[in-house]
């Protein structure tokens, strides 16, 4: 894939179709935030799911501070100036599964997110051919590209769109839902019971899909080549829709579990579009911007540069608060980690906290991704873009087969 960035610099950028060409101004935390001994909440980490919680407990009213190690907030969702006079959606590229109510209860638009609607959002070229298959939000549109390798497939296309959202529908409550705690479900305490029951009310609707039930659970365990194989022929649509289940993923469509990331082809929602995918303006930068900016209104301090040490435990294996690597503490009664599991657990924590089989089973998790992110400049639309743009896939279809790696775009051939 290929991501474009927009100069700073040059006006004479004449693309027919319009791209993210205002770019956000870069964050800045608020001068007046001063560096406090205590606080009720404290956030490890500026990324996009940071910043939200921290935004959350601003606003209930809690005294809230985030530390971030680096000298720009956002984490994966970033945009940052790579190239002189350029600047690109470095990590994360495209939004959709930011939760709507998030958007409303931190009033992002408010705080200058716009995004404009990803349409059309995926371009297939087939080898060897004139043909090309261009997918988006218009259905008409969506069946007259995929008529060209199958009629059939381009009626089947749409019924496939409305059994994912039937499904989706079911699973959607879990995302906006605190997780099932089994533990406290055989707890004494009335009000562990309360709060289980009321975790369970989004499960219990996963199960009143009813007689879908057996093929909602072969879409989240099965391979995702197995369901497009039962509802699909045409080699173009099948390749795809299969790159929504391995992207970003150490996997193949061939592998178990695969299946399930294609409810992320109708789970997600942008302007107010189900299953739509959207550009912010300004990059993806702009989403943690507004979310961080959301923060501040309710009163929270960001912190950038502040690399966090430890976390600091009381002889109960208690967390009480931080410790910054130029060794400040910092006093909390509740301390958010948004950093990865390895990172909190090993990294942060003192050995003799956890146990040691506990900290086995988290040193185990496989962070290996097949990712390979390759950001071009383009000042114009054109044919010989495209032509470019087929030959560099070429030449890195070519490279990785000489490792040995030739299945990862087996989708795209």
């Amino acid at each position: 894939m290929f991501y474009i960035a927009t100069s700073l610099k040059s006006s004479s950028c004449k693309c027919v179709a319009r791209i993210n060409h205002v770019i956000a101004s870069s964050f800045s935390q608020d001068s007046t935030s001063v560096l406090k001994a205590e606080y009720d909440a404290v956030v490890i980490g500026a990324g996009h799911n940071g910043l939200v919680s921290a935004a959350y407990l601003a606003k209930s009213g809690l005294r809230t501070a985030v530390f971030e190690r680096r000298h720009v907030i956002g984490g994966a969702a970033v945009t940052e100036e790579m190239i002189p006079g350029y600047k690109f959606s470095r990590a994360s590229y495209v939004l959709s599964l930011l939760r709507p109510q998030i958007y409303k209860d931190l009033e992002l638009k408010k705080h200058g997110l716009k995004v404009y609607v990803r349409d059309p959002n995926s371009y297939t070229p087939v080898r060897g051919s004139n043909k090309s298959l261009l997918m988006g939000n218009d259905a008409r549109k969506n069946y007259q590209s995929i008529a060209q390798f199958s009629v059939q497939d381009a009626k089947m296309y749409c019924a496939f769109e409305k059994h994912l959202e039937k499904l989706v529908s079911a699973i959607e409550p879990l995302l906006d839902s605190q997780p099932v705690n089994c533990a406290k479900l055989n707890s004494f305490s009335v009000k562990d019971k309360i709060t289980s029951v009321t975790s369970l009310r989004a499960l219990v609707k996963v199960g009143m899909v009813g007689k879908d039930f057996p093929r909602l659970y072969e879409l989240i365990t099965a391979p995702a080549s197995k369901i497009l194989d039962k509802w699909f022929d045409s080699e173009p649509l099948k390749a795809t829709l299969a790159s929504d289940a391995v992207i970003g993923a150490m996997t193949s469509p061939y592998f178990n579990g695969s299946g399930y990331v294609l409810l992320h082809h109708v789970m997600g929602e942008t302007e107010g579009i189900k299953g739509a995918w959207g550009n912010p303006e300004g990059g993806m930068g702009a989403v943690s911007n507004a979310i961080a900016k959301s923060a501040l209104s309710h009163g929270a301090s960001i912190f950038t540069e502040k690399p966090v040490a430890k976390l600091v435990v009381n002889s109960n294996k208690k967390v009480t608060g931080i410790m910054l690597e130029d060794g400040t503490h910092v006093k909390a009664k509740a301390v958010l980690c948004n950093p990865t599991p390895r990172v909190t657990y090993l990294d942060l924590l003192e050995k003799n906290v956890l146990p040691e089989e506990y900290r086995k089973e988290v040193d185990a998790i496989d962070y290996t991704s097949p990712v390979t992110k390759i950001n071009g400049l383009l000042f114009r639309f054109n044919k010989m873009a495209a032509v470019y743009f087929r030959k560099v896939l070429c030449v890195l279809e070519k490279a990785i087969n000489v490792c040995g790696f030739l299945t990862l775009f087996k989708n795209y051939q």
